[in-house]
């Protein structure tokens, strides 16, 4: 029995396909990375946009325009209000730390 013999030359019909599968795969993950920060970046940007061109109103807010300065001092009323109560924050936080500080130099004296 005589056996012959085949030299294989080039890529086969399977291995081609192989590579044009690959190819598109990193094709798609490069598309999908652009398409994706584009559109990021456009959601971004009408946020942005929108935040700076209009004020931020809630749906139950009604606007008035009076020129009165009953509503610049009830602003006001209101300011000195969370002024007050960020000071009293600071001040029990303040307390509260000094507390964990007394505690943590307790010494205790044993007896005998």
């Amino acid at each position: 029995m005589a056996m012959s013999k085949h030299s294989q030359q080039g890529f086969a019909a399977v291995e081609a396909v192989l590579v044009i599968i690959i190819i598109g795969l990193i094709a798609f993950a490069g598309w999908y990375a652009v398409h994706a920060r584009n559109t990021a970046n456009k959601t971004l940007d009408s946020a942005n946009q929108a935040s700076q061109s209009t004020p931020a109103v809630s749906k139950n807010s009604k606007t008035t325009t009076s020129s009165s300065g009953a509503d610049t001092a009830s602003l006001q009323n209101d300011l000195n209000n969370i002024n007050t109560s960020q000071s009293q924050a600071s001040q029990d936080s303040a307390s509260a730390a000094n507390a964990l500080n007394d505690q943590k130099n307790e010494v205790t004296v044993p007896t005998n």
